[in-house]
């Protein structure tokens, strides 16, 4: 995905719609690259960031609000973070925060939702947010040995994302 500015480790093979977010007063373009492994959903989206366009921070707090909001659960969404590696030569060591939710989605059925942000400046100093999307709905409350198989395939894709 050398056009978004990352590499992956994708599930399937991988398909791209290009979007716009309305953020604020601002049309903001984001590119999705997606696959599914069976009914699970692994996406990333890239949204580039021209200098004094937004104030990052804030875009990114909105999309956690956004999100949180997603996945109805007895419990407030937490936010976790996950250590990445850039994909540079010498790799870098960047941070990405996001919540693991679980719960019931819009539809009402039952979903485990992992989503990561991360916030990054590639070489030519261009700032890209991406959004890693991990989902996976099921009819019914999974048992401990299919969230723990579907944990670990999240695990896998969100350790295999690196930013140039």
């Amino acid at each position: 995905m050398d056009e978004q500015g990352f590499v992956a480790l994708f599930p399937s093979k991988t398909s791209i719609e290009k979007n716009t977010i309305q953020y604020s007063d601002h049309k903001l373009p984001m590119t999705m690259v997606a696959a599914n492994a069976d009914d699970a959903l692994f996406a990333i989206g890239a949204i580039p960031i021209q200098t004094g366009e937004v104030s990052v921070k804030d875009l990114v707090v909105w999309m956690k609000t956004n999100t949180a909001r997603l996945i109805k659960d007895d419990q407030p969404a937490k936010e976790v973070e996950l250590i990445l590696k850039t994909a540079a030569n010498p790799a870098q060591k960047i941070t990405a925060t996001g919540f693991n939710l679980a719960g019931l989605g819009p539809d009402g059925n039952y979903r485990l939702y992992w989503v990561r942000w991360v916030v990054c400046n590639d070489a030519q100093d261009k700032v890209r947010v991406y959004q890693l999307s991990a989902l996976k709905p099921f009819k019914s409350v999974p048992s401990k040995s299919e969230k723990d198989q579907i944990i670990e395939q999240f695990d896998t894709f969100l350790s295999g994302f690196h930013p140039y």
